[in-house]
């Protein structure tokens, strides 16, 4: 009896670790992710919006009987994988019963595609690059955040009087946004000040040079980073 537990495992996890499988489970997901963005534009077609409603509950009996079959595969050791955690919780999450009236909740299937990753090269290359700048990403938010709230705060000394943009922090940082965002903020913010403030120009100026330099800096520290990175792996050949 144990013995034939054990092989009914064994053929399970064939099954389950096959490449076809995962090339199956991928396509499923990425069919399942079409059909969620077809529910959002709202079909007058009732009967069309049936089919996809049903293809997306199918899509989720597929992934919960995937689930099922590999945790028998597995046994215990399931949990001994970060991505079948990852997996099961995702799962466990977009198939709660609110999750059919919270199309949110269901989009973090989409999420599993990254364990997929791996199985291509310049996915797997993208995800490293993004993982190495990480640091450096977070370094260059903080150190731009701290601009930010010095120069909104200096922008509600200065402005707040006079200007509703500035009036306030929040509504000021906003300004700013839309200011590093160049969409629009010479005309749209600047000029508006500078008429009242005609001295504003080396506000802005400043901030806009502030922000550059910023960016270019975090620039320069990924070009850096992947250099020394690229020198390293060539040294250890």
């Amino acid at each position: 009896m144990v013995k034939n537990i054990a092989d009914e495992r064994d053929k399970a996890r064939r099954v389950v670790e096959d490449r076809n499988f995962d090339y199956l489970i991928m396509f499923l997901i990425c069919m399942d992710s079409v059909v969620l963005g077809l529910l959002t534009v709202g079909f007058r077609d009732v009967n069309f919006n049936t089919v996809l409603f049903l293809l997306d509950r199918l899509c989720m009996a597929i992934f919960i009987v995937e689930m099922l079959i590999k945790m028998y595969a597995y046994g215990p050791k399931f949990f001994k994988s970060g991505w079948n955690i990852f997996d099961l919780t995702v799962i466990t999450v977009s198939s709660l019963p609110v999750a059919s009236y919270l199309i949110v909740l269901r989009t973090f299937r989409l999420f599993r595609l990254l364990r997929y990753v791996n199985t291509f090269k310049p996915m797997k290359n993208i995800i490293n690059i993004l993982l190495m700048i990480l640091p450096n990403f977070a370094a260059m938010a903080v150190v731009l955040a701290v601009f930010m709230y010095v120069f909104g705060i200096l922008s509600v000394s200065l402005f707040g009087d006079v200007f509703v943009e500035f009036s306030d922090l929040p509504s000021a940082l906003l300004a700013l946004v839309q200011t590093l965002s160049l969409d629009g903020w010479i005309s749209g913010i600047a000029r508006p000040v500078m008429a009242v403030f005609p001295y504003a120009w080396i506000f802005f100026l400043s901030f806009v040079m502030v922000s550059f330099l910023t960016f270019v800096s975090f620039l320069l520290s990924v070009i850096s980073v992947m250099v020394h990175k690229e020198f390293k792996i060539t040294s250890n050949l």
